[in-house]
C-alpha cells in the first residue's frame, strides 16, 4: 500500500505528515491486500492569520474496485488527522463487508446430493 501525504501553507509540516502517515497505516494496514495507494492533503485554508476551523485534511484512497474520498475540517491539524484516521478505517472496513456480501449472492448455490444408504 503506497500512501502520499502532501502539506501546504502548514508550520511543522514535516511532523504533520509524519504524524499522518503513522495514523493512516495504523488505521488501513489490515486493508493492505484490498487498499492500492492512499493520498492525503493537509492544508491550511485560510493561511497563517486565518482563524477558527480552517485546517483540511483531505484523503482519497484507492481499493482495487473502488476510490474512497473523505474530508475531514477543524482548528487542529492533529486531531483532524486523528479523526479522519478513525472514519476511513471504519468506512473501508464497510466496503469491504458490501463487497463480501456482494459476492456471496453472487456465487450459486452448492447442489444438494441426497445420501443413499
Amino acid at each position: 500500500m503506497e500512501v502520499q501525504i502532501k502539506a501546504k501553507g502548514l508550520p511543522a509540516a514535516k511532523t504533520l505528515r509524519t504524524h499522518a502517515a503513522r495514523r493512516i497505516q495504523g488505521a488501513l494496514g489490515r486493508f493492505g491486500h484490498v487498499v492500492q495507494s492512499v493520498s492525503v492533503r493537509l492544508s491550511d485554508i485560510n493561511g497563517p492569520r486565518g482563524g477558527g476551523a480552517d485546517k483540511l485534511c483531505r484523503i482519497v484512497i484507492q481499493m482495487k474496485n473502488r476510490s474512497l474520498v473523505m474530508e475531514e475540517l477543524g482548528d487542529d491539524m492533529r486531531r483532524v488527522i486523528d479523526r479522519i484516521a478513525e472514519r476511513v478505517q471504519y468506512n473501508v472496513s464497510r466496503q469491504i463487508e458490501k463487497l463480501a456480501a456482494i459476492n456471496r449472492k453472487l456465487m450459486p448455490e452448492p447442489a444438494l446430493v441426497p445420501i443413499r444408504a
